[in-house]
C-alpha cells in the first residue's frame, strides 16, 4: 500500500485527470478517512500537454493555494499539502466527500425534481458568489465537479484549472488551448479564452439546464457543440418540460445567453432569483433534497455483467450516452477488479466510455481517458485495436486545439492510409483533422487586453 509522508495511506482511487490523482485515504494519525491528490505519475515522467513539469507542479500548487483560501460549507476543506520539493512528494489532503457527482446522478435519474435542480444551483451559485469576490474564476463549472452528499447538500471540487480575475499572475496553461468542459463552456471561451465571472455563469445555466431537462443544452460531436454554444439559441427548458415555470425558464436562458452583457451582472444576482424561485414553488418541493440512495443501499438487486453491457450497448446505439456512460464506467471499475480474464472486457468498457465523453463534449476527460488507456493496452492488442485508439486520441486533440494534435495526426495518416486505404472513413476523418490542423496550429497569439492571466 502506497504512503504518503509517513502519514497517509492511499487505499482506493476516487478519480484522476491528466494533472492529478485523488485517492481515498487513511490518516493514520488523526485516525480518520481523508482524501489525498497526488500529482499524477505519468505527468511527471513526460508531462505533454505542451507544458512542462514546472508548470505542473505551479499549477498544482496553486489549486492548494486556493482552497486554503476559501472556507465556505459547500467546499471541501483543505486539511494538509506538500507544494515544494519533489514532484512525486507534492500532495493535498481534503476532506473525504461521501456521496456521487451531480453526473452520476444525472446518469441514473434524467432529469431532477424541480426543487433539488433549483436548491443545486442555489448552493452552486452561493460557491461562485464566494469565488468571484476574490475575484476567482471556476472555469469548469459542470456536473462531474458538483459532488451530491447523501443529504442533498454539494461540494463543488476541483479548482485545478481556476484563474485569478485581473491578476498579474504567470500563465500556467497553453494559450489557445481550450480549458473546460465543452458541453458547458461559453461562447468567450471558444472566440478568445477570455474568462469573467458571467463565464462561470453561462456553465452555471447549461448545468441547470441539464438537471430540469436530462440533457445539456447542445449535444453531439465536439464541434457541433462549439458551433452551438457560439451560434444557436438553444431550446427553452419550458418547451422540452412543459411544467416548468415560465420564470425558471426564463433564467435560464438569460444564463445562456451569448452576450456576456445580457446575463445576469453576478453570481449574487443569480442567488438572489433562485430564492425568489424556490419559495414560489410548493413547500414539500424545496424539502426532496436526496437525489440518491445512501451509499452501500440498493433499490434493486444488481444485474449480472452481460445485461449491464448489453444495457449501456443499446443507449450508446441509441445516443444516450450520458445514461451510456454511468453504466460503462461502473463495469470497467467491476471488471478491472475481477482479475486478468475480464481485463479485455474492462478495456473494451472504458473506450467507450471515453468515447461517451467525446460524444458529450467533455473533451478533457475524453482524452485523458485515452490517454491512460493506451498506456494500459497489453503488448499483443491488436494492432486495429491500437490504431483505433490513437485516431480518437488525434481527433480529440485537433477539436481541442491541443499542440500535440499536429504530430499525432501527422505520424497516424500513413499508417491508416497503407492498412485501411485512403478511402476509408477513419482514414479521411484523420486526413480532414490533419489538414486542419495543419492550417490552423495549435497556439495562435490571443488578442490585446486579455484581463485574466492563467
Amino acid at each position: 500500500m502506497r504512503e504518503v509522508d509517513n502519514r497517509y495511506e492511499l487505499r482506493n482511487p476516487l478519480g484522476h485527470g491528466s494533472m492529478g490523482q485523488v485517492w481515498q485515504a487513511w490518516d493514520r494519525r488523526l485516525k480518520r478517512a481523508i482524501a489525498v491528490k497526488v500529482i499524477n505519475p505519468e505527468r511527471i515522467a513526460d508531462p505533454g500537454h505542451g507544458l512542462t513539469i514546472d508548470d505542473i507542479v505551479a499549477r498544482f500548487r496553486r489549486e492548494a493555494e486556493l482552497g486554503a483560501r476559501f472556507t465556505h460549507p459547500n467546499l471541501p476543506v483543505l486539511l494538509d499539502a506538500r507544494t515544494e520539493g519533489n514532484p512525486k512528494d507534492l500532495h493535498m489532503v481534503w476532506e473525504l466527500v461521501l456521496g456521487q457527482d451531480l453526473g452520476q446522478v444525472l446518469a441514473k435519474a434524467g432529469r431532477l425534481p424541480l426543487g433539488t435542480a433549483l436548491d443545486t444551483a442555489r448552493q452552486t451559485a452561493r460557491v461562485l458568489d464566494l469565488l468571484h469576490s476574490y475575484p476567482v474564476i471556476h472555469r469548469d463549472v459542470k456536473p462531474a465537479n458538483i459532488m451530491m452528499t447523501e443529504e442533498g447538500d454539494i461540494k463543488m471540487v476541483d479548482l485545478g484549472v481556476a484563474a485569478i480575475f485581473g491578476a498579474d499572475n504567470p500563465r500556467l496553461t497553453q494559450v489557445g488551448q481550450l480549458l473546460g468542459s465543452v458541453a458547458y463552456m461559453a461562447p468567450e471561451q471558444f472566440h478568445s479564452g477570455d474568462v469573467v465571472p458571467q463565464t462561470d455563469l453561462y456553465a452555471l445555466g447549461c448545468v441547470l439546464y441539464e438537471m430540469l431537462t436530462g440533457q445539456p443544452p447542445f449535444t453531439g460531436e465536439a464541434v457541433t457543440v462549439m458551433d452551438g454554444h457560439r451560434r444557436t439559441v438553444p431550446t427553452a427548458p419550458r418547451t422540452l418540460r412543459p411544467d416548468l415555470p415560465a420564470d425558471v425558464s426564463e433564467l435560464v436562458m438569460d444564463l445562456l445567453a451569448k452576450d456576456i452583457a445580457r446575463r445576469p451582472a453576478s453570481a449574487s444576482v443569480v442567488l438572489d432569483r433562485l430564492e425568489e424561485l424556490l419559495t414560489a414553488i410548493p413547500a414539500r418541493q424545496r424539502s426532496a433534497r436526496r437525489t440518491n440512495p445512501p451509499s452501500g443501499s440498493t433499490d434493486t438487486p444488481r444485474l449480472p455483467v452481460t445485461v449491464r453491457k448489453s444495457r449501456a450497448l443499446a443507449l450508446f446505439h441509441d445516443g444516450n450516452f450520458g445514461q451510456a456512460l454511468a453504466f460503462y464506467a461502473e463495469l470497467a471499475a467491476e471488471l478491472a477488479m475481477a482479475g486478468p480474464g475480464h481485463a479485455a472486457d474492462a478495456m473494451d468498457c472504458r473506450a467507450k466510455a471515453a468515447h461517451c465523453h467525446r460524444r458529450l463534449g467533455n473533451l478533457r476527460q475524453a482524452l485523458d481517458e485515452y490517454l491512460a488507456l493506451s498506456a494500459d493496452l497489453p503488448e499483443d492488442t491488436p494492432l486495429d485495436r491500437l490504431l483505433h485508439i490513437r485516431a480518437e486520441i488525434g481527433l480529440v486533440q485537433e477539436t481541442m486545439g491541443h499542440p500535440d494534435a499536429l504530430e499525432t495526426l501527422a505520424d497516424l495518416y500513413p499508417v491508416l492510409a497503407e492498412r485501411l486505404g485512403p478511402d476509408a472513413p477513419r482514414t479521411a476523418e484523420v486526413r480532414a483533422a490533419l489538414n486542419r490542423a495543419v492550417l490552423t496550429p495549435a497556439g495562435p497569439p490571443g488578442p490585446a487586453g486579455t484581463g485574466l492571466r492563467s
